[in-house]
């Protein structure tokens, strides 16, 4: 994203070649560094001068620089690899849901021996499904014990196919509170690339271990998918601490730029804030391409090892119609492949990216900067309790979203085996396919759309839950009655409004709902309850029919759109640095002083406008407080302040071009 040809309300710009020459400007900053410690200035208040567009109506800035094809694929392809972590979860983690499909059909006795089978004909033993011919004699050595009934090592218990649900969830939830402390200790790139080595110990142990005993098999899988699941959930604190070390070196450098450089940092970061919805939203869009890429290859995997069809008549074959030897291989090679794209992210961070310790150093240093200033550390319950109805809103959304979201994903395979009945398993994984990549067109959609004003993140979310809440009843309603196709038909729109709304803008407006020194701990909080969700629904929905399953998804979308109606705030072109000198100015005891674009009614949620969690608005609140700042040093007598100059500055930047608040790091 290159903001040299835009053109703000309150900044006009000539372009020449590849240089910016801003005619004028709002905003005035001390020159260097030492002048606003000495000062004891709020520093963060000089990126906020006059950062925020007020225009509602036009084209958003252009994307790239020049509109060439080179151009686009560079911008596009630097989004994708911001993304490559959700690519990764989701190919492996989503697909999972599919995956079931296959051990159902590979393990019948395992996970289906209470359903009948479609192949009756080739039942070895008694005692297990309900369509056992009474002529079945039980005599197969390979299969059956004396008394005719399945070998016990071809049995499992119930709460260990359950925990396939959800044990990587509470991996990933486990991950989300220890990586953090992680990062502090070991270094932000360390504990990166000992993420990736957890994912990739607990692919590798998933797709290789095997035990003549299923029920031992899956549970050796439950205990490394949960180590997988926690080096994912390393991946979402640490993502959040590599940005805010970002703008913590960002914001030093800036301060010793030249003036024609600092005036470049401001107009960037106006273009950013502008087109930053789209840049988080496409980066988490790949968390879709995972999704569709891995239905792609178990389709694929299915036809390869031709699996794709029911075969009663093949002595050998599963009471299900298939080879349990072929079926073996298909998932077993579908998680290898997984297991080749965890290895080139570990590759990737252990040996080419070198992210340095000099953001974190520098982050640390403006810590320290802020406690000799104080006198003491400030209250983390104090702050949490500030932002507490901000949390609210992007926790509360996250949860009930997650619920409906990860719950259909998990069950999709068995609530498609219910619409298509007859079906094979090469059927029902081509209806998802379908459903994924519908859903993929919603990521789309929601990156062209999130950033225009009169959208924006708020209206997106609430009108996509409550459509998605209206869709979901009506499915569980007409679930046990309707055709097949008016039920795969909504299915599909519901995956569509799905990711067009809250499963892309909870992500987003967690991203952009707080200053950078807490971005790691709330966007922590808010994505730890989104998968709390996740495993509420995995636990529950074991339990309950897809009628009911659509019934509480429904119910989540209710809910869903109360927390935003009611607690989330529409952050649309606001500058992050906004954050960053409202919380500045709370720790300083002074936050009455804050009259930014935050306390606008148009920024606020319901919940803080009718209890009044906010101050007074002043469209030049920034330029007066520096104004009044100054002048009363000027009255202690610093010799300094009279011989102040002044340039454009930045303090506590928003995320660069690419590097996104809350995504995965690649």
């Amino acid at each position: 994203m290159d903001p040299d040809q835009v053109l703000f309300d309150d900044l006009e710009l000539e372009y020449e070649g590849n240089a910016l020459t801003p005619m004028h400007a709002k905003g005035a900053v001390p020159a260097d560094l030492s002048t606003i410690r000495r000062h004891g200035l709020v520093s963060s208040i000089f990126l906020a001068s006059g950062l925020h567009s007020d225009r509602q109506e036009g084209e958003l800035p252009p994307r790239v620089h020049i509109a060439t094809t080179k151009a686009k694929i560079k911008w596009f392809g630097a989004l994708c690899v911001t993304g490559i972590g959700m690519f990764v979860e989701a190919f492996i983690i989503i697909t999972t849901g599919q995956i079931k499909t296959v051990w159902h059909d590979a393990y019948p006795t395992c996970f289906v021996p209470d359903e009948e089978v479609k192949c009756p004909n080739l039942i070895q033993c008694q005692g297990l499904f309900p369509n056992t011919p009474e002529t079945v004699a039980g005599t197969n050595p390979n299969w059956c014990q004396d008394d005719g009934t399945y070998k016990d090592n071809l049995l499992c218990t119930p709460g260990v196919i359950h925990s396939l649900s959800y044990v990587e969830f509470a991996g990933i939830m486990l991950g989300m509170l220890t990586f953090g402390k992680l990062s502090d200790l070991m270094g932000n790139q360390s504990a990166a690339i000992l993420a990736a080595f957890l994912q990739l110990i607990g692919i590798l142990m998933m797709t290789f271990f095997y035990n003549i005993s299923l029920n031992t098999t899956f549970i050796v899988f439950n205990l490394f998918f949960g180590i997988f699941g926690l080096g994912v959930g390393g991946e979402y604190p640490l993502t959040a601490a590599s940005a805010a070390a970002h703008h913590a070196e960002s914001a030093e450098d800036a301060l010793l730029d030249s003036e024609e450089r600092h005036k470049v940092r401001m107009l960037r970061e106006k273009a950013r804030s502008i087109r930053r919805g789209e840049t988080i939203s496409m980066a988490f869009a790949m968390q879709g391409v995972g999704a569709v890429i891995g239905s792609v290859f178990l389709l694929c995997l299915l036809y390869l090892s031709n699996q794709d069809k029911i075969d009663c008549t093949v002595q050998g074959h599963l009471p299900s119609g298939y080879s349990d030897e072929a079926l073996s291989s298909v998932w077993s090679t579908f998680y290898f492949i997984g297991f080749i794209f965890v290895a080139m992210v570990l590759i990737y961070r252990g040996l080419i990216l070198d992210e340095g310790n000099d953001g974190h150093g520098k982050l640390l240093a403006r810590k320290q900067r802020r406690l000799e200033k104080l006198g003491e550390t400030p209250s983390t319950w104090k702050i949490l309790k500030f932002y507490a109805p901000r949390l609210i809103g992007t926790g509360g959304a996250w949860f009930v979203w997650d619920i409906a979201f990860y719950g259909l994903k998990l069950f999709s395979g068995n609530i498609f085996a219910q619409i298509n009945p007859e079906g094979d398993l090469a059927t029902t994984n081509a209806y998802l396919l379908i459903n994924n990549l519908c859903a993929l067109v919603g990521y789309y959609a929601a990156a062209y759309v999130i950033d225009k004003p009169s959208i924006g993140r708020k209206r997106l979310q609430l009108a996509s839950f409550i459509i998605c809440a209206v869709l979901f009843i009506i499915t569980g309603a007409i679930f046990n009655t309707a055709s097949a196709q008016l039920l795969l038909f909504l299915f599909y729109i519901s995956s569509f409004f799905g990711q067009l709304g809250p499963n892309v803008t909870t992500y987003v407006m967690a991203a952009e709902s707080y200053p950078t020194e807490l971005r790691a701990t709330c966007h922590g909080i808010s994505a730890f309850l989104g998968k709390a969700g996740a495993l509420v629904a995995t636990i529950s929905f074991n339990y309950l029919t897809s009628p009911q399953i659509f019934y509480v998804c429904g119910g989540a979308g209710i809910l869903g759109a109360f927390f935003t109606f009611f607690f989330s705030v529409d952050l649309t072109h606001v500058s992050l640095a906004e954050h960053d000198v409202q919380l500045e100015l709370f720790l300083e005891g002074r936050i009455d002083e804050y009259k930014g674009k935050l306390n606008d009614k148009k920024h606020l949620s319901v919940f803080e406008s009718m209890t009044g969690r906010h101050g007074e608005y002043v469209s030049d609140w920034a330029n007066d407080l520096i104004s009044n700042e100054l002048t009363m040093h000027s009255k202690l007598g610093d010799k300094d302040a009279d011989t102040l100059h002044f340039k454009i500055a930045e303090e506590e930047t928003s995320p660069s071009e690419v590097d996104v608040e809350g995504t995965h790091r690649q």
